[in-house]
């Protein structure tokens, strides 16, 4: 969770001194830090109503106007330290906060908190440390919203208890942050029983531990699974946290890590379902950012396309990869098990947290057996995140 105090910043700047052989200043600030402040960033950035919609948060001046080797008239520390003023040739004006600028510190600068989160890796221990989280209190308390998020983003799956037994509480909870995220499959999905299914989720057949959507080429970024009702024998959900098998992976099988790391590996799915689709995509099975970090799983047994866009000889050593990922993920001490309730929400990270289920069977006067999906992306989860932040902590946006 998030500290509650107000995140209010009144640096102040003490002292700046040009250095023009190398086109920036350097600023010391009343905090310790000094940094170097580039000239034409500056002019760039200036924040003035002639290059600057602060309604938007958008800067209005154009880089074909800009000088990269611009040096500035004259400067001046303003406000007894809250500012710092730069006259440029010509005589246009840029004012800026110190505050703003002690948190601009290019390579050194903090990395927002919503991205910057740590992962809390996980596994088999997960029946009894999942995160439990009161539905109406999510739809109610915005700080019932941040905590269930903020766990979403740490460990990449919480459960939403106390829903109505009726279709419609995923799309309740994607408007608490946006708005669902509408696939071929339609707004939501219904899982149950059908004939002519269009996916194998749509049979009372097992399921191998997969991600969903792997044929996009943007994946969705959160699942909701509600259980509505919940009847027969069978039907355990499976969870896997995927940073953790990576990570054993990395450290056990370096060879097959770095083939699943690095090989680019065929999705797809086709079918007739909210609509008539054919959709393909490629992506290596694990898949880091360019600084290295985590960014997510990409398994799913059931949409592994047949085709296979790499050379013949390494055809088989692919497959062996695949196979040791398997037997690593199916490790006892990684799977939390779980057999959903009426009314029990499971809320997770697609891309993180691979999912599977038991098949079923409906025995005679059960009843059926029906959950209802949804995703909403990342991208809304985290603008909802950092919104929320500032209206209940205090962070300022500058």
């Amino acid at each position: 969770m998030a500290p509650n105090e107000n995140t209010t910043d009144d640096t102040k700047l003490i002292s700046r001194e040009r250095q023009d052989n190398e086109g920036w200043y350097k600023l010391s600030f009343d905090n310790g830090y000094i940094g170097q402040y580039p000239y034409v960033w500056l002019k760039d950035n200036c924040r003035c109503s002639a290059c600057y919609q602060p309604s938007a948060w958008q800067r209005t001046s154009h880089i074909a106007d800009l000088d990269p080797e611009i040096i500035p008239q004259s400067d001046d520390i303003t406000d007894g330290g809250a500012g710092f003023r730069i006259i440029w040739p010509g005589g246009h004006r840029s004012d800026f906060l110190a505050e703003w600028l002690n948190r601009q510190r290019f390579s050194e600068t903090e990395k927002d908190f919503v991205d910057g989160q740590k992962l809390a890796i996980w596994g088999a221990e997960m029946d009894t440390d999942v995160e439990k989280f009161d539905f109406n209190k999510i739809v109610t308390s915005d700080t019932e919203l941040y905590n269930w998020l903020s766990v979403l983003g740490s460990k990449g799956m919480a459960m939403v208890q106390g829903a109505p037994l009726k279709v419609g509480a995923v799309g309740q909870l994607a408007k608490r942050v946006a708005y669902l995220r509408t696939t071929v499959y339609g707004d939501t999905f219904q899982v149950f029983s059908k004939l002519d299914a269009s996916s194998v989720a749509f049979t009372p057949k097992s399921l191998g531990l997969h991600i969903d959507q792997l044929f996009y080429e943007y994946i969705p970024g959160i699942q909701m699974l509600h259980c509505i009702e919940q009847a027969g024998e069978g039907g355990e959900n499976q969870f896997v946290d995927g940073v953790n098998i990576a990570e054993q992976l990395k450290r056990d099988y370096p060879e097959e890590y770095q083939i699943l790391r690095t090989t680019q590996i065929d999705f797809r799915d086709a079918g007739d379902d909210h609509l008539r689709y054919h959709l393909k995509s490629r992506r290596p099975m694990i898949q880091y950012d360019r600084h290295g970090n985590f960014m997510c799983i990409n398994y799913s047994d059931h949409c592994r396309s047949t085709e296979l866009s790499l050379p013949v000889d390494q055809v088989k050593n692919l497959y062996k990869a695949i196979k040791v990922f398997n037997s690593v993920m199916y490790r006892p001490e990684n799977v939390f098990s779980h057999r959903m309730d009426p009314g029990e929400i499971m809320t997770f990270s697609n891309g993180r947290v691979m999912h599977g289920r038991s098949a079923f069977k409906l025995t005679s006067g059960s009843g059926s057996r029906h959950l209802e999906g949804g995703y909403f992306d990342w991208d809304e989860a985290k603008s909802a995140l950092r919104v929320l932040r500032e209206n209940l902590f205090g962070d300022k946006r500058l």
